[in-house]
């Protein structure tokens, strides 16, 4: 019984050993396969993955059903469960997506914990003493010596075989990494050759690039200082030519203000000559209509004596025919007296209109003859004895009319020369505009 648990001891410290080599070997591929995550940045990624995938997949699973097997041998110490982990382990890497390293890893994490557990939860069996324990010790009841032999056997050969499927397992996952590592290497100095040449020549083409641009930039700047000359001398032409041009019109518009003014002074002049020829002619014909207003007045004061004298002979005589007729022609020369007053009142009113002096004038010349006509027709006049107290017959005939005339005249002048600025302004501009230099 005593070398049996020797051996046993033995045994469980070489199971021991192994599962630790595992842990260990278990541990450095997963270094290896983080250090090759950061490796596998380039593009061909996901292929490297797709090949490391089913290799990682591969060892999990020979992992899990070693992890299975010696806890069906009842080594285990009885409060460690961990048959719910290994299935729950087996689900998820049946589960796990192409490409998807980090559910692969996080596999492999939980892989190493139970191994963990493992090695702190195997226990050594219980020695005892055949000769002086008289109880099985418990667990031990239904199990005989040769079933403990039996056990061991096949737990030894388990073990071997399990030792031997990692094993190979490991050599074959070491050769894949190793080729793959050194693709990897022979591609980084690949990438590394490529880059260093690459930026042999981007040193090169900056180079160019810096005397190319210093070439353009002199040429442009040489370029711009001729166009910046070229146009200040443009411009200091068209400067002078401006200048030029703008004293001629200055020139140009003086002589045109001035032959304007002259011209103005001479259409006032003129105009002012034809108002005092015209005012002239108007005094005359008021001076000629007064005294024949004057005429027809002691004419008419005549007429009156004469027809008083002969009203008063003929009323003696009786004779109402005459009288009537006469006081019909009294009547008749009263309108006509009347209305040479309103003219002449309308002629003052109107201040002065020629072709309207005229037609007067006229219609009074015929009517002044036709006055003296029927005067000469006349022979008999009704006597009115209230005409020589009549204020018309004695007053003066002669209205003077020169101031009024004048002021009137002055007030015409003035509103023909009140024109505004602008409309000045305005006649100015187009006599410049359309003139020739004189």
């Amino acid at each position: 019984m005593f070398r049996e648990a020797v051996f046993e001891s033995s045994s469980l410290t070489a199971l021991r050993k192994s599962l630790a080599v595992a842990e260990q070997d278990a541990r450095k591929k997963q270094e290896e396969m983080e250090e090759l995550q950061s490796q596998l940045v380039n593009q061909d990624y996901e292929q490297q993955v797709a090949a490391v995938q089913p290799r990682l997949i591969t060892m999990l699973r020979v992992q899990l059903a070693a992890i299975s097997n010696i806890n069906k041998l009842r080594i285990l110490d009885s409060t460690l469960s961990i048959d719910e982990d290994i299935e729950e382990l087996m689900q998820m890497l049946e589960n796990v997506n192409d490409g998807d390293l980090n559910d692969v890893q996080k596999i492999l994490e939980d892989t190493t914990v139970l191994y963990d557990q493992i090695s702190r939860g195997i226990t050594a069996r219980s020695q005892s003493d055949s000769w002086t324990m008289t109880e099985e010790p418990e667990g031990r009841a239904f199990f005989t010596d040769e079933e403990d032999t039996k056990e061991e056997n096949e737990w030894e050969a388990e073990m071997t075989a399990i030792q031997n499927t990692h094993q190979s397992e490991i050599e074959t996952m070491q050769h894949n990494y190793e080729r793959q590592l050194k693709t990897m290497r022979e591609r980084i100095e690949h990438e590394e050759t490529r880059r260093r040449k690459l930026q042999e020549e981007l040193v090169q083409i900056t180079t160019r690039n810096d005397q190319s641009l210093t070439t353009v930039k002199a040429s442009f700047e040489e370029m711009l200082e001729e166009q910046r000359s070229g146009f200040q001398e443009e411009m200091e032409q068209l400067r002078k030519d401006h200048q030029k041009e703008l004293d001629e019109e200055k020139a140009a518009t003086r002589l045109a203000l001035e032959a304007v003014r002259r011209a103005h002074e001479e259409e006032l002049s003129r105009q002012q000559r034809k108002k005092y020829a015209m005012l002239e002619q108007m005094r005359e014909e008021l001076t000629t209509l007064s005294a024949a207003y004057s005429a027809k007045c002691v004419e008419n004061a005549q007429l009156d004596e004469r027809l008083s004298a002969l009203m008063e002979q003929r009323s003696r005589e009786g004779d109402s025919t005459d009288v009537q007729r006469l006081q019909h022609d009294l009547s008749v020369r009263d309108s006509q007296v009347a209305e040479l007053q309103r003219r002449i009142a309308a002629y003052e009113r109107r201040g002065g209109d020629p072709s309207a002096a005229a037609s007067d004038r006229g219609e009074v010349c015929s009517e002044v003859q036709c006055f003296e006509k029927t005067s000469s027709a006349v022979k008999y006049r009704k006597m009115n004895k209230n005409r020589r107290s009549d204020t018309r017959f004695h007053s003066n005939p002669v209205i003077s009319i020169v101031e009024g005339a004048s002021e009137c005249l002055a007030d015409e002048v003035r509103r023909s020369l009140a024109v505004p600025v602008s409309e000045r302004r305005k006649f100015f501009e187009t006599i410049a505009e359309y003139s020739t230099p004189f």
